[in-house]
């Protein structure tokens, strides 16, 4: 629907953890303490340390076993945006990849620390 905002926008989540993470029926959502989430209900992939990519996208039947407990515990590291790619590398090496698009549906939100909030 929209392109993510630019990194600068973004740069509250670097040093934050993810303290929670919900697996709803059409979105995944990861919570980084306060009011600073982020709402996934398109594309997403996880790619852990050692390579593994693994895809959940919600318009398609293509799921894979997601490990994202592995994220508890590691900060945010750097924040990567292209038009409609979100990546968020972690401290350990994980990487999140959140992918929005050009057509007529919203792919997810980001509410920032203030609770200020960013569809995409």
């Amino acid at each position: 629907m929209h392109p993510f905002p630019p990194a600068s926008k973004l740069q509250f989540l670097v040093g934050k953890e993810i303290e929670l993470i919900c697996l709803g029926q059409w979105q995944v959502w990861l919570h980084f303490g306060g009011k600073a989430h982020i709402c996934v209900e398109g594309s997403l992939e996880h790619v852990d340390k050692a390579g593994r990519i693994r895809s959940h996208n919600f318009d398609e039947d293509r799921l894979s076993p997601f490990y994202l407990h592995h994220l508890f515990g590691q900060k945010v590291g750097m924040i990567e945006v292209e038009a409609f790619c979100l990546t968020l590398a972690f401290g350990a090496g994980d990487i999140i990849r959140i992918h929005g698009n050009e057509g007529p549906y919203e792919c997810g939100q980001i509410y920032d620390h203030d609770g200020e909030l960013t569809v995409f």
